[in-house]
């Protein structure tokens, strides 16, 4: 009998089509990201709590509509639904090139956040009906990559772009990639009719979505090991994101004619994540995940200490140094937390428990930036990030113990 499996991973060409509309929609992503910061912090001159709303207009739609917009995706095709979401998002980013002030950016941003609610879930069952099992970790582990290396490389050859002719040139390139985005993947459409996932043979077809959604909670809630992951990481998170969109106020203060110096500092972040990432795959085993959630949020306090000592006229490669330090810290709470998902999981409710992460996490994102911009208002960023960096460095090490604890408990009663 014929073999029709595909050998490797690269020699299966719809996820060679998505992964490709991945990587071109990720790296325009981080250009007009860039380009919106520096259009916030240097262009308009906006206080630093308008500066905190950039944040929040990209996670409040994910945040009220990602324990939703899953059971939508079942019911239509998902190669339609990306194309269209690309094309729409593309759109809006044209209308934010031509926007005269905050007041007419932010609700494009907050449109745009809210068509692109549809790409994560779609994406994630299009890898798991095209992909096969044994290159199911590959196909994740690669946009992972693709989507750490759009960071470094982004934000780098976007911020220069912007420094030295205009943000706006930045958004148009973003536009750009979303358009070229939706024509790569387009081609898909007839093909992945059979793909589309059948509902019906779900097996929690027959549940009610509040039933489905309670049983998730419910699932949570009981797991000991999973509460306490969830509630440090979200701890840690709420400190993470109330100064992360406060570094371009920290940077306008001590380099005002160095916008450039925005997109370098992503970069580094971006470049310290990866290479965490590269540094973990290359390890043949973690016995502990809870150390790599400690030494994240440690790696971060480092981080923002160093952007807390920052002065005016600050060589470039001393805030660089300190973004790489604080990326190495993100690769690696990114790594913890979606260990701890598959492994506290089962594959009946990893959905339903990844949904209710990622809509607390980006509740969290919402409303943590608010807070940030409130405190910097009253203190100066400098202040914020020292103490802010204090609290991850040494909470990162308390944490560590404790996680390391319930790490033990639970391999001995297991």
């Amino acid at each position: 009998m014929k073999n029709k499996t595909l050998p490797t991973l690269w020699n299966n060409k719809p996820f060679l089509r998505i992964f490709s509309s991945y990587t071109v929609s990720m790296f325009g992503r981080w250009f007009d990201m860039v380009a919106i910061m520096i259009l916030f912090s240097f262009v308009w001159q906006l206080d630093p709590l308008y500066v905190a709303l950039i944040p929040v207009a990209y996670a409040l739609p994910h945040a009220l509509l990602s324990q939703f917009v899953g059971q939508f995706v079942d019911r239509f095709n998902n190669i339609t639904l990306m194309a269209y979401a690309d094309i729409c998002t593309a759109i809006l980013t044209i209308f934010l090139i031509f926007a005269p002030n905050h007041l007419v950016a932010l609700p494009l941003i907050l449109m745009r956040a809210a068509v692109t609610v549809i790409h994560f879930p779609a994406q994630q069952s299009l890898i798991k009906h095209i992909v096969q099992e044994q290159h199911i970790v590959k196909a994740v582990t690669w946009n992972g990559t693709v989507n750490e290396l759009s960071k470094v490389l982004g934000p780098f050859i976007g911020g220069i772009l912007a420094g030295y002719f205009s943000p706006g040139l930045c958004i148009f390139i973003g536009a750009c990639a979303y358009f070229f985005s939706a024509l790569i993947i387009i081609q898909l459409r007839k093909r992945s009719e059979f793909q589309k996932p059948d509902a019906a043979s779900h097996p929690h077809s027959n549940v009610s979505f509040w039933k489905s959604w309670k049983d998730g909670w419910v699932a949570v809630l009981r797991n000991y090991k999973l509460k306490w992951f969830f509630g440090i990481s979200l701890v840690g998170l709420m400190a993470i994101q109330m100064m992360d969109v406060q570094v371009t106020v920290l940077l306008r203060s001590v380099a005002p004619d160095r916008p450039e110096l925005i997109g370098w500092v992503m970069s580094g972040s971006g470049f310290g994540a990866l290479s965490a990432i590269i540094i973990i795959n290359q390890m043949n085993t973690v016995r502990f995940y809870g150390v790599l959630l400690g030494i994240s949020y440690v790696l971060l306090g480092a981080g923002f200490i160093g952007f807390g000592w920052l002065y005016l006229g600050v060589p470039t490669y001393i805030p660089v140094l300190f973004g790489i330090i604080a990326g190495g810290g993100i690769g690696l709470f990114t790594i913890a937390i979606s260990v701890t998902i598959q492994r506290e999981t089962s594959k009946e409710n990893i959905g339903r428990i990844s949904g209710i992460y990622n809509s607390i996490s980006n509740t969290v994102v919402v409303t943590a930036p608010l807070i940030g911009g409130l405190i910097v208002s009253v203190w100066s960023a400098n202040v914020i990030y020292l103490n802010i960096g204090m609290f991850l460095l040494i909470g990162g090490f308390f944490a560590m113990l404790f996680l390391i604890k319930i790490e033990k408990q639970d391999t001995i009663s297991n």
